[in-house]
């Protein structure tokens, strides 16, 4: 009787964590799924970032669009490979990249107040020109 009650005094002084496999085995499954599962979500963001597009004449919508998955797939903001991923989102308008380039952006937050620019006076005249058209009588 002394025994079994050191025994049990022994196996009391051990945490319930320990002793829990249910637990132990619910909390590797856990975390499994959490770290599986976060590579996976980094994976398909950085091909969503890769297939981001700029519509025309939404750069606030591709801006925020971009900031966001930039985020989420943990690129550092002030990369040569980001600048050169938000450019490659511009490819359906080459003039704006062109455009963009000539004004020599020095970082990300440069290319993107040159981008917003640029875009802005395209909307600009793409509205001179719509108004300009004469209206038959």
């Amino acid at each position: 009787m002394a025994g079994s009650r050191e025994y049990w005094k022994a196996s009391n002084n051990s945490t319930p964590i320990d002793n829990n496999i249910k637990y132990t085995y619910l909390n590797f499954l856990m975390r499994f799924e959490y770290q599986f599962t976060d590579s996976t979500k980094q994976e398909v963001t950085q091909a969503s970032l890769d297939w981001l597009t700029f519509h025309f004449p939404s750069i606030n919508q591709y801006i925020s669009d971009f900031e966001m998955l930039a985020w989420k797939a943990r690129y550092t903001i002030g990369s040569r490979e980001l600048m050169n991923m938000f450019l490659k989102g511009l490819h359906t308008f080459p003039y704006i990249i062109e455009r963009v380039i000539d004004k020599s952006p020095t970082d990300y937050y440069d290319l993107k107040e040159k981008t917003i620019m640029v875009v802005k006076n395209q909307q600009l005249l793409r509205a001179i020109k719509s108004s300009s058209t004469p209206v038959p009588f």
